[in-house]
């Protein structure tokens, strides 16, 4: 019953969220507000880590203040649909703004014409797609495995909240680390930390260790994006930027996320957690490596974008 709540609810707010973002967009852009909206995410991030948090130290310490009775899936399930519907609530107070000129244009369409037309674009994608089967494997066991350590859920929630903001953190070097390295070597770096952290996830030793190989995730998951935003605007034309980016993301955390969700859980159960996070380390090692191939043959031509 929990599991179809959730799905149903997931389902629904993929339309809801996609709405949201685009009609608040339209609103900064109407009031030539948009540099503002790329700095969202640190909020949602700030959000994401407080809210680990909290719910994991109400649950830690259910047995102090609520009657035993409860059951710490009931507080995790009733403490999700709490927040939701006070993000639905907030959601009636953002600003609107609908074009007075719609185009029908399909931008989606557009946008994946232009990544089908950009070996460079096309090999960021593959990357991110196997990011997100190899991303997979750690949202969905790592606590499972933190809870066989003997973890308390305040471990649970502070791997998720180290995990964030130590992006948040790197994020204030952005601009001078990618004026030191070049695209194709931040992205070595992504995939070999990426592939560290599931070595180190393999062999986890106590449940506090999780918090040190968490801080990886700063440049495994934060600064590979930074390349991807990069790559979207060298090959965007007019109007396609946010269609190019919501398609890359849909391909990892959709697309990505589901095949290594299916595939973990089948590993998982025949071979066990360890294995799986092995496997995904080699595969992503074995992909650098044809990363770094592919990479030297294309022309390191940049085009020119007149989007902005």
């Amino acid at each position: 019953m929990v599991l179809g709540a959730v799905v149903l609810w997931e389902v629904l707010a993929t339309s809801l969220e996609w709405t949201v973002d685009e009609s608040l967009y339209e609103f900064l852009d109407f009031v030539d507000a948009t540099d503002g909206y790329g700095k969202l995410w640190i909020w949602s991030y700030l959000g994401a880590s407080v809210g680990a948090c909290s719910i994991a130290v109400v649950v830690d310490h259910l047995n102090c203040f609520l009657s035993s009775s409860v059951t710490r899936l009931a507080v995790h399930f009733y403490g999700y649909a709490l927040l939701v519907t006070l993000s639905l609530l907030v959601t009636i107070f953002l600003p609107f703004h609908l074009p007075k000129e719609t185009k029908g244009i399909n931008r989606t369409g557009k946008a994946l014409a232009l990544l089908r037309g950009d070996g460079r674009a096309m090999l960021y994608a593959s990357t991110v797609l196997l990011t997100g089967v190899a991303g997979a494997a750690v949202h969905n066991f790592l606590f499972w495995q933190l809870e066989d350590r003997g973890s308390s859920e305040l471990y649970m929630g502070l791997s998720v909240a180290v995990g964030l903001l130590a992006e948040m953190l790197l994020y204030f070097f952005k601009g001078k680390l990618l004026r030191t390295f070049s695209s194709s070597t931040i992205v070595s770096i992504s995939l070999s930390l990426l592939a560290a952290q599931l070595l180190c996830y393999s062999f986890l030793w106590t449940a506090w260790s999780v918090l040190l190989i968490q801080i990886l995730s700063a440049f495994s998951s934060g600064a590979l994006w930074w390349v991807v935003g990069m790559t979207v605007d060298d090959i965007a034309t007019p109007g396609t930027a946010r269609s190019l980016d919501a398609a890359l993301q849909g391909l990892c955390n959709g697309g990505g996320a589901s095949l290594g969700s299916f595939a973990g859980g089948f590993v998982v159960e025949r071979f066990g957690l360890a294995v799986l996070y092995r496997a995904c380390c080699v595969c992503l090692v074995l992909w650098l490596f044809l990363f770094l191939m592919v990479q030297s043959k294309l022309p390191q031509q940049r085009k020119i974008n007149y989007s902005r």
